[in-house]
């Protein structure tokens, strides 16, 4: 039997989310953007309940962002997108001025295929698996949350954020393809990697979000 595969918002958040999340967005009001959600009082709250012992860091930017990022998906119907392997794959062909604007639309969570694609939080660090990407619309750009690493024995998650308008698909600086693997053996093995901030923009425009 496959066991099924875990969410990143139900591994972080498990009950706390539906517990704690209506709270913030009685707080809020009809806003969704990141400002309001700092300025409510059980979000401020929730965050520093969610923080680890050990601090955070440089990371704290991004844990913010990942929570709200959650919060704001979950309040949006909690609706996730799940690529398979071909899609994934043409994921990584496709041009992202394809895709519609996201105005109007609200957060998603787009998952790929399993230990498809690859990226690192900062050079020095380990490859991970990219699960998939909280977006979400900020004016004429989105906002992405890319969870990397998950896994149910795994006590967290690493994430990656980049927000932007719709990017041009370019040849990387050293002259490697956009999205090529970055790990020894990745060609052999049919994987790819997000070296950038700009490349997982790309990777995240080429998904419909309206």
């Amino acid at each position: 039997m496959t066991t099924p595969r875990p969410h990143p918002f139900d591994l972080v958040f498990g009950t706390v989310g539906p517990e704690r999340f209506p709270a913030i967005t009685e707080a809020v009001g009809d806003a969704r953007d990141l400002d309001a959600f700092l300025m409510a009082e059980p979000a401020i709250t929730l965050l520093r309940d969610l923080r680890p012992d050990e601090g955070l860091g440089e990371a704290v930017d991004d844990f913010v962002i990942f929570v709200h990022a959650a919060w704001a998906w979950w309040t949006a119907g909690a609706h996730t997108v799940e690529l398979d392997a071909a899609a994934s794959a043409r994921l990584l062909e496709r041009e992202s001025a394809a895709t519609p604007d996201p105005a109007g639309a609200g957060a998603m969570y787009i998952q790929v295929a399993p230990r498809r694609i690859w990226a690192r939080v900062a050079e020095a660090d380990s490859h991970e698996p990219l699960d998939g990407w909280f977006v979400l619309p900020v004016g004429d750009s989105r906002r992405v949350v890319a969870c990397l690493g998950v896994h149910p024995a795994r006590p967290g998650l690493s994430v990656l954020v980049a927000e932007g308008p719709r990017p041009v698909r370019r040849a990387r600086p050293d002259g490697s393809a956009t999205f090529a693997p970055r790990m020894e053996g990745g060609d052999t093995a049919g994987l790819a990697s997000v070296d950038s901030p700009e490349e997982l923009l790309l990777l995240a425009w080429s998904v419909p979000v309206a």
